[in-house]
């Protein structure tokens, strides 16, 4: 049985954790965050999905939106930590940082992330 998806509070941690890997130039330990996050996000939003259904039109296609660009962000980021340009890498992984937060926020001020953060 595959465990619960991770809430908002560890995607954030994880988020840092590669920000700080990336920021240290660690290009191991930031490639392992970026798939430890990657992966992680897509599941929690995947977890997600039937509560965006209560949502209406606007509000779920706005949430979509943002979720997607998350997941791009991150890939970008993991992108240009993979071709060694940590500096890129951590630039993108603090912007990540930050629309994961108001991303985070966002879901709990519509009420159905509650359950996972």
């Amino acid at each position: 049985m595959k465990p619960p998806p991770l809430g908002h509070e560890v995607l954030l941690t994880l988020a840092r954790k590669l920000e700080a890997a990336a920021s240290d130039g660690e290009r191991d330990r930031a490639e392992a965050a970026a798939g430890r996050l990657l992966d992680a996000l897509v599941d929690h939003i995947r977890a997600e999905q039937p509560e965006m259904a209560h949502l209406s039109a606007g509000e779920r296609g706005e949430v979509a939106r943002d979720q997607q660009r998350l997941v791009d962000h991150l890939v970008e980021s993991s992108v240009d930590i993979r071709n060694e340009d940590l500096a890129r890498g951590d630039e993108r992984a603090r912007q990540l940082l930050a629309e994961l937060t108001v991303q985070a926020d966002d879901e709990r001020r519509l009420g159905f992330a509650e359950a996972r953060s």
